[in-house]
């Protein structure tokens, strides 16, 4: 056991142990690596990579993470592949901390595989980066048969924020089969304007699933899309009592005193966090059409919706 743990982190201490017969020798001397701090130990990290010992790759793509350098990104691509999912998964996880703008390159070059599950770990890995070369290859991700690569493509057109990808959104929340998609879509339009994007959302708010209703009904709020307010009060009758909640919240944030008669009807609902939300948001439109709500949520079985209720009630005055 002694030869199993008792190991220096000295570079040619590690690297002898590296080439023992022993594959438990090999990914003890593997995690010693991270311990030495050397950047000269990355290249023995990539020749784990190639261990014939599944968890010795698997704990080399993970060491690799402590390291700030993109000297194994290639590696890392490769191992997208790995005939091993502990070893697949451990190199994804890596790649998506890389954060350096010199791995771009690397990363847009792996996009050419064919493998969904290493195309969508390079598109997570992209989408931090926001570089502008990854506008194309992630519209046309939007195009795959595989769901997590267009959920990946529909983050990094996200953070990449341009105008120009807009209507592909549009369409994706209106027609794309998945709602893990639709959702992330509907998300993505945070940085948009306009009336397609206002009627996009109001079109989400209908959704099937009640996620993608739940994260329109938000969206709408953070845009401050008045137009939309009779869709956020008819989602406030949602099945779904979160897609309530972010009804509400979106709301109090539009401010239009016409929403409180709608808010109060909805107040009888048994959920206390949907209650609170109803106040908060009488309180952030401040007007004096709340107060007799107000004044029956003083009176709540909830304490935090009696607070919010004094607290509206100071606000209308």
């Amino acid at each position: 056991m002694a030869m199993l743990f008792d190991i220096s982190p000295d570079l040619e201490d590690i690297r002898t142990r590296l080439e023992s017969d022993d594959a438990a020798v090999r990914r003890m001397a593997v995690l010693r690596i991270g311990e030495t701090a050397d950047p000269d130990a990355v290249g023995l990290l990539v020749q784990a990579l190639g261990d014939a010992n599944a968890d010795v790759r698997a704990e080399a793509a993970r060491v690799l993470d402590e390291f700030d350098t993109v000297d194994g990104v290639e590696a890392l691509i490769a191992s997208l592949s790995d005939a091993n999912e502990a070893v697949r998964i451990s190199a994804a996880e890596t790649l998506s901390e890389i954060k350096s703008v010199d791995a771009a390159p690397f990363l847009l070059s792996g996009l050419a595989t064919h493998d969904p599950f290493a195309k969508a770990a390079l598109l997570r890995a992209i989408k931090p980066l926001r570089v502008r070369e990854a506008l194309e290859p992630a519209m046309n991700a939007l195009g795959s048969d595989n769901v997590q690569v267009r959920r990946e493509a529909v983050g990094v057109l996200a953070y990449l924020k341009s105008e120009t990808v807009l209507p592909a959104l549009l369409g994706v929340v209106r027609n794309d089969p998945d709602a893990q998609v639709r959702r992330a879509a509907v998300g993505a339009l945070v940085f948009a304007d306009g009336g397609h994007v206002h009627e996009t959302l109001v079109h989400a708010v209908a959704d099937a699933d009640w996620l993608v209703r739940e994260e329109a009904a938000q969206v709408i709020g953070r845009l401050h899309i008045v137009a939309a307010m009779d869709a956020l009060i008819d989602a406030l009758d949602d099945d779904y009592w979160q897609v309530r909640q972010k009804a509400a919240c979106s709301l109090g944030q539009l401010g239009n005193p016409a929403a409180v008669d709608a808010l109060g009807a909805a107040f009888a609902h048994p959920i206390s966090n949907l209650r609170k939300e109803i106040v908060g948001a009488m309180g952030e439109i401040a007007d004096v059409s709340a107060r007799p709500y107000l004044e029956v949520a003083l009176n709540d079985e909830d304490p935090d919706v009696r607070k919010l209720a004094a607290w509206a009630l100071s606000k209308i005055g």
